[in-house]
């Protein structure tokens, strides 16, 4: 028997395939499925089912993807009326060459969750379960996808199930949950690679706790809600889009200038190399960022056209953003930004600080110091005098930057304040700097910290 983890780069999404005795099955598949299809193969085995721990916000699932090119069969809860698959419930079973998945319900992070035991299918002690976004290694799921005043009600559901159902079984039961550290899921997650029932319940955080204070904690918790959750929600209800990923035209610079108006223009190079020089209105969002933060900013409506470092970088864009239904990428620049600038085309540069740098014009009353990471990143420790926007929320809050003064962007090491200065460039900010390093070698530097709001 094998179990095989495979992670989307840039969401923290864990999916699962496991197989025995020529016959595999597949836990929350992301939207691109060869490699479910390929490690199926290479083990000699027919993918059978699809197991969704629940309809999935943070990306497009690939189970009809998965059905059209092997006949698997799809389960997932009857809650919210998926308009595709089968419904399952508490105590159903499923035998799988030589294996037995065994539902349990396990609501909380949304109604419909659920959680899938694996057995051998002759044994009574569990191997691992499946638990999706209610158990998390150091953590448990966000309970506030439905509005604040919905987050009580579902924490105490949560609790309930954690309690209830999946911290009854054995010690030895290997944990495999649906996200792991990095993940919009959830808050912070403990950054290991794999944990058991067992050490969870001796070392997370939220598991020692009793109901009380574990609503009180939920109710407490600011994680940023990507605004395109809605979207893929609503998507992997329905049924999510086929993946059928088109032709990326290639550019020279003059027909990627003739068909700018109306596209939006993605810079995937590093902080630096935009700062160096970019094309006007472009956002700067690193390769590795593009599945987390493309669906924060990116309209889903338009074109979308791409700057990259390597040609390479362009299928790897592909793939990123058609995990979060981004498909309209109309094209890119072949030649890199090289033949924009041989060719004499008008180029916009940033500025740069480095921690020295900043170090030394601190105290100059007019310079604003913008930190844009997560708000409990912010919490742990910020530069003296720094004011928190999020990222991802930048755009929205543009009237709390000031204008009329030089704006020094800080993240953890210059990538996500490298996103927040294109957008600051894009809304006509004049004077904006990346903060290259970040807190990272601010704190390497032994310079002041301060910490709390």
């Amino acid at each position: 028997m094998f179990i095989e983890k495979l992670v989307s780069e840039g969401l923290a999404h864990f999916s699962y395939i496991s197989g025995n005795e020529n016959e595999a099955f597949v836990v929350d598949p992301k939207r691109d499925v060869d490699q479910y299809i390929e490690i199926a193969k290479n083990n000699c085995c027919m993918i059978r089912f699809v197991f969704e721990t629940h309809c999935n916000e943070d990306y497009l699932v690939g189970s009809l993807e998965l059905k059209r090119r092997t006949g698997c069969r799809i389960i997932h809860s009857g809650q919210p009326g998926f308009g595709y698959g089968e419904p399952a419930a508490e105590n159903d079973t499923f035998d799988i060459g030589g294996m037995r998945i065994r539902v349990i319900e396990t609501p909380g992070h949304s109604p419909e969750s659920l959680s899938f035991v694996l057995y051998p299918s002759s044994g009574e002690i569990p191997i691992a379960v499946f638990t999706g976004d209610a158990l998390f290694y150091g953590n448990v799921g966000r309970t506030d996808l439905f509005g604040s005043e919905k987050t009580a009600e579902y924490s105490s559901i949560l609790h309930d199930s954690l309690h209830g159902k999946i911290l009854p079984l054995p010690d030895g039961t290997i944990l495999y949950p649906a996200h792991g550290a990095g993940s919009a899921c959830g808050g912070t997650m403990s950054d290991i690679a794999i944990s058991t029932i067992g050490y969870e319940r001796a070392t997370n955080p939220m598991l020692g706790i009793d109901l009380e204070e574990f609503v009180e904690r939920k109710k407490l918790e600011d994680i940023p809600l990507p605004p395109y959750f809605a979207r893929m929600a609503d998507h992997n209800l329905k049924g999510p889009i086929l993946f059928e990923p088109g032709l990326v035209e290639q550019m020279d610079a003059p027909t990627f200038a003739s068909v700018m108006a109306g596209c939006i223009i993605v810079d995937t190079r590093s902080p630096l190399s935009f700062a160096g020089g970019h094309i006007k209105g472009s956002y700067n969002i690193w390769l590795g960022g593009l599945p987390n933060f493309a669906g924060w900013i990116l309209d889903y409506e338009k074109d979308i056209l791409m700057v990259a470092e390597r040609r390479g970088d362009i299928a790897t864009a592909q793939r990123y953003l058609a995990r979060i239904g981004l498909d309209k990428i109309k094209g890119y620049l072949c030649e890199g930004i090289e033949d924009w600038q041989n060719r004499g085309m008008l180029l916009e540069q940033s500025g740069v600080y480095t921690v020295d740098d900043l170090h030394k014009k601190i105290k100059e009353k007019n310079l604003f110091l913008l930190d844009v990471r997560k708000k409990e990143e912010f919490d742990e420790g910020h530069i003296p005098g720094a004011v928190n926007i999020y990222v991802g929320e930048l755009e929205k809050r543009l009237a709390e930057v000031p204008s009329d003064r030089p704006v020094v962007c800080a993240c953890s090491t210059g990538k996500r304040s490298g996103l927040g200065v294109s957008i600051l460039a894009r809304e006509n900010f004049k004077s904006v700097y990346n903060l290259i390093g970040g807190m990272t070698a601010w704190n390497k530097k032994g310079y002041p910290v301060k910490s709390g709001s």
